[in-house]
This record gives C-alpha cells, sequence and structure tokens, in this order.
C-alpha cells in the first residue's frame, strides 16, 4: 500500500524580511517550522534538502516567486504579476 496523502512544504515570508517553511503531515498536523533564513533563496534551499531527505513520501511544496514583501512595501502600485505563489507535486 503506497502513501496517499502528501507532506505540505510551505515557504513562508513576512513583511520585516525573514524566510522560513513550515511542514504539514497528509493529516494537517504540524511537523515542524525551520529556522529563519536571511533570504527567500535559502529558505527553499532548505526546504528541498529537507524534501529530498524524506524521499518517498510525495510533497506538495508551495513556495513564493518574485518581489518580497519588504520591496513591495516600497511600491505605490505593484502590478498583480509582481509576486506570486508555485506549487509543485513531487512524486
Amino acid at each position: 500500500m503506497g502513501l496517499k496523502r502528501p507532506h505540505l512544504v510551505d515557504q513562508k515570508e513576512n513583511a520585516t524580511g525573514q524566510f522560513w517553511y513550515t511542514v504539514r503531515g497528509g493529516n494537517g498536523a504540524n511537523l515542524l517550522t525551520s529556522e529563519m533564513y536571511p533570504t527567500r533563496s535559502n529558505a527553499i534551499r532548505a526546504a528541498r534538502r529537507y524534501i529530498a531527505s524524506i524521499d518517498p513520501v510525495p510533497v506538495r511544496f508551495t513556495y513564493w516567486t518574485g518581489l518580497t514583501p519588504v520591496t513591495l512595501a516600497g511600491w505605490h502600485a505593484p502590478s498583480p504579476t509582481a509576486r506570486r505563489q508555485v506549487t509543485e507535486r513531487i512524486r
């Protein structure tokens, strides 16, 4: 019997320039919250390392692309496409 429900890995960020990721089990229970990272790319890279370490568990990985909240705060009228969320299904 295979694993049906994926782990949910979500990259998060706030308006003060902090980046991290969280992991929830297939049942929605919180499994972990990572340390804080200074850049979005560091948080995404760390999340991908975690995902690789739990192979063969299926994962739904959601992360942000585009401008960060800190950058957007300085814009008067940001484009709706300046920032978006991407979801990948892994395994």
